[in-house]
């Protein structure tokens, strides 16, 4: 776990209450982090503390997880790519580097397609412009998620069923962050419910899967995707068509790691990409 705690702040952009960790460092070049579907922005811990030497880094709670508001206008990839450009607008990052897991990859590569000039580098971590057919397969199987849960140990329980790969404290930390007890005394996500037990679009649409592989293909600045070795979600035969169609595109697999690889693996994360980020130390 991290030794550095960041400011907790909170912007309004896109009448959306956003929270965010600033990590600093002023005057260092600018880093964004962005969680996953149903996650929340304290994933990048690990990650965000090893960077803040040489970035100035930034981890937000998209709309309608962690301690952001919900949205009345929806969970539309679009309308998370215009909360990210309101953001970067709003704090004067003109030129800027992001860090994407799953969905927050996707919004990585919407956004930089439309304002190519203003990336310098992406990371993607564990998610491509389409699924591979054995995670296509897994999702139509997966059970619902529980909304509420009598304890917090019931929600770790929960979570780890389907991780074992995180270590328990690092596990515990990531349930503490994104579960909330109930007046009740029950314990429930703080994500908007309407994220849950609804199929993702991105994993069947058409429209939405070409628009993905249009970005990597027009995408100018170097793409860094960091895959969980185990975890089915980007195909070898995903990637190798990804790195054909992209300017530069690189890859590295973390052992031992599944989806949301900066939780399951955060020392291992941060060494395969201190390169990538230029931090030496």
């Amino acid at each position: 776990m991290t030794s550095t705690r960041p400011d907790s702040k909170y912007i309004t952009i896109n009448n959306v209450r956003i929270r965010y960790f600033d990590w600093g460092t002023d005057g260092l070049p600018p880093l964004v982090c962005l969680h996953g579907h149903t996650g929340q922005a304290r994933i990048w811990d690990e990650f965000a503390e090893a960077m803040r030497g040489s970035y100035h880094v930034y981890a937000l709670d998209q709309r309608g997880h962690g301690e952001s508001g919900y949205a009345d206008d929806g969970y539309a990839r679009d309308r998370f790519v215009e909360d990210l450009a309101a953001f970067v607008d709003a704090l004067g990052l003109q030129k800027f580097t992001l860090a994407g897991l799953s969905m927050g990859g996707w919004h990585s590569l919407l956004y930089t397609a439309d304002h190519p000039d203003r990336v310098e580098r992406i990371v993607i971590v564990d998610i491509g412009p389409e699924p591979s057919e054995e995670a296509k397969a897994g999702a139509s199987n997966r059970p619902s998620t529980p909304m509420e849960f009598p304890s917090l140990d019931d929600a770790f329980a929960w979570i780890r069923s389907s991780n074992p790969w995180a270590s328990d404290e690092r596990l515990m930390q990531d349930a503490r962050d994104k579960i909330k007890q109930n007046p009740d005394g029950k314990w429930t996500w703080k994500a908007d419910p309407r994220l849950f037990n609804t199929p993702l679009p991105d994993m069947s649409d058409p429209g939405l899967i070409s628009r993905y592989w249009r970005a990597l293909e027009t995408i100018p600045c170097s793409i860094l995707e960091v895959r969980g070795a185990d975890s089915p979600l980007v195909s070898d035969e995903i990637l190798d068509r990804m790195k054909s169609v992209a300017n530069d595109l690189t890859s590295i697999d973390i052992p031992n790691a599944g989806h949301v690889v900066t939780v399951d693996k955060p020392a291992e994360f941060v060494e395969a990409t201190r390169a990538f980020f230029k931090v030496t130390d």
